[in-house]
């Protein structure tokens, strides 16, 4: 990211589950869980950077939602410390393809350019039950590997002031779009392969940065001005609180405000109702460098009036979050 979200410590993690109530523990004993999503074949696929200490560590591993056993899938995918802001780059948010396939956006700074961007694993049962596979730092790769995208060369080519690869979503014509956290932008990647900026993002308040965390895709009519993509911001330091907005994103790329007062937003998901679940790492305590405990939590946001209201609070930098079967399921990079 643009600002630090590199951890100083490393200590057990855990993913929980709410049904609106008290959180259930439901695995634990996770390194930097990041991205949680559920594919078509009842499977649950997490992402983990690991502790942010080079060489790293970073995996995506898999389970079948309403089990808790771990499958490895990816294992010991470097993290890159970038020099300028100690913050480290590896392993991040996944997505399930219009096809069922795995994408996985992997962020990496100027230091090491191959490893930003997004790569798609392919994740039929059998590939997927043979695993685990090593990690893929820069093309060619071999299996489960399909495609490689690599956009930390171009988002710093394209006038962005740093490079993290962050999230991906998918079009339905199977363009995929990369939040870069460093860049301040969304990088589009055509099926030929192209990539190009989609849409950039101003500074809160004209210096704090965005720092554009997750991005999804929302079904809509396919006319040029309607939104396509929802995409939340974390913001630079210092993480002003109540300073990160909630964006829109039109088929054309053109950007409007969906909502404000967000704090240090690092993931979203549409609910059954429509409304957008987000996570927030909470309060950034620059003494310690870290998300202070217990001041994270999941909100939720009225995605026509704007308002967001408490789901949940008393978190420890929550991260990924998915709805699975009318449950909320989320990880915490601390417990």
């Amino acid at each position: 990211l643009a600002s630090t979200l590199a951890l100083s410590a490393f200590v057990p993690n855990s993913m929980a589950q709410s049904g609106g109530g008290d959180a259930e523990l439901y695995m634990s004993g996770l390194a930097g869980p990041i991205g949680l999503e559920v594919d078509g074949r009842a499977r649950a696929w997490l992402s983990q950077m690991g502790a942010p200490v080079e060489p790293g560590n970073g995996s995506v591993s898999w389970f079948y939602v309403g089990q808790n056993t771990l499958n490895p899938f990816i294992e010991n995918y470097p993290i890159a410390i970038n020099p300028l802001n100690g913050e480290g780059a590896g392993v991040h948010h996944v997505t399930i393809d219009n096809v069922g396939n795995l994408l996985m956006a992997v962020g990496g700074p100027p230091v090491a350019p191959q490893w930003g961007g997004v790569i798609q694993y392919e994740t039929t049962p059998a590939v997927a039950e043979a695993g685990p596979y090593p990690a893929c730092i820069s093309a060619p790769c071999g299996a489960p590997v399909m495609n490689f995208f690599p956009t930390a060369g171009f988002a710093v080519g394209a006038g962005g002031p740093d490079t993290n690869a962050y999230s991906v979503a998918e079009d339905p014509f199977g363009n995929i779009f990369v939040a870069d956290a460093g860049a301040n932008m969304v990088i589009k990647v055509d099926t030929n392969g192209t990539p190009s900026v989609f849409a950039t993002f101003p500074n809160v308040g004209g210096t704090q940065q965005s720092v554009p965390t997750r991005i999804i895709h929302v079904p809509n009519d396919g006319l040029p001005a309607s939104r396509a993509f929802i995409m939340v911001e974390l913001t630079g330091g210092p993480f002003t609180a109540g300073s990160a907005r909630i964006w829109g994103i039109a088929n054309d790329g053109t950007i409007s405000v969906i909502a404000t007062g967000g704090t240090t937003v690092v993931d979203c998901e549409l609910d059954a109702d429509g409304s957008l679940l987000i996570c927030s790492a909470g309060t950034y305590d620059a003494t310690a460098g870290i998300f202070a405990a217990g001041s994270g939590s999941i909100d939720r946001i009225d995605l026509v009036t704007g308002a967001i209201t408490r789901v949940k609070s008393g978190l420890w930098l929550p991260t990924g979050i998915e709805v699975i079967d009318g449950m909320i399921y989320f990880c915490t990079f601390y417990e």
